[in-house]
């Protein structure tokens, strides 16, 4: 249902937004929706939040990684895409995630607190200091994994980048890619502190979220602008250093569990 869900906005808000419905590419659409509907499930289902407050950091991670991160770079790297399409790609997935996130929670039977006792997981706190170098080395190990992984690449895409009309500079490249590892932290940070599972499930989950929401998922989907070459290579590109990467971003923030109580929610 809740693929369905995800579809049918989708179509609309494309329409809504001047996108068209590519009802050609639907299979590919369901089985990238799928995989959206999977990675989101866990944060959902093993999280001790309700209500308005979960799906309020649902939306923060699927617009964050899927709406936002992704077409910002988009709009980096100018790929024969005009840019008020791409602001519409970024409305769209607003409107979607906002929209989702709540009817996602409410099918989950999150929105209400049960009546019964349940678990919280308490965590030790991390300190102003202790969060503020986390983000550095994360944000500084997020660009070396990009560049490392690009470089592995280039000689199979060099081609596609050489015919755009302007590259990055090097300078240009290093500050977004630092700003677009700081977005994916933020977008995965609360979840992270309110997962009632393991450290090493929570290092998997984040990983995950980022190998999906910002490489497998949106590259499974034909554009015009990006053969299926190209968007395969970038699939696997993404989807490794992002995992590697979601799983230092899981291990560093979650930090080991004090004890568990129990309350009536």
């Amino acid at each position: 249902m809740a693929v369905l869900v995800l579809t049918v906005l989708q179509l609309i808000f494309g329409l809504i937004f001047g996108m068209g419905a590519n009802l050609s590419a639907i299979g590919w659409i369901l089985l990238a929706n799928l995989l959206i509907v999977l990675v989101l499930s866990c944060p959902v289902v093993h999280s001790h939040t309700f209500g308005l407050k979960l799906a309020g950091v649902i939306f923060l991670l699927f617009f964050g990684i899927y709406g936002f991160n992704n077409n910002i770079e988009t709009i980096f790297f100018q790929l024969s895409i005009p840019q008020n399409v791409v602001f519409s790609m970024i409305l769209e997935s607003l409107f979607v995630a906002l929209i989702f996130s709540l009817a996602f929670v409410f099918l989950m039977g999150k929105m209400r607190k049960p009546g019964t006792k349940a678990e919280t997981v308490v965590r030790s706190r991390i300190s102003i200091i202790g969060y503020v170098w986390r983000f550095i080395v994360c944000d500084i190990t997020y660009v070396i994994l990009y560049l490392i992984a690009g470089v592995i690449i280039y000689p199979y895409i060099k081609g596609f980048y050489a015919e755009l009309a302007q590259i990055p500079d090097p300078g240009q490249l290093l500050l977004m890619q630092l700003f677009r590892g700081l977005v994916y932290i933020i977008a995965v940070l609360p979840i992270i502190r309110m997962m009632n599972i393991k450290r090493i499930e929570i290092m998997i989950m984040v990983g995950l979220q980022f190998a999906v929401l910002a490489s497998i998922a949106p590259l499974l989907l034909p554009n015009p602008y990006m053969s299926t070459y190209i968007r395969t290579i970038h699939a696997f590109e993404i989807g490794i250093s992002n995992f590697i990467f979601g799983l230092m971003v899981g291990a560093l923030f979650s930090m080991r569990p004090l004890e568990k109580i129990s309350h009536n929610d």
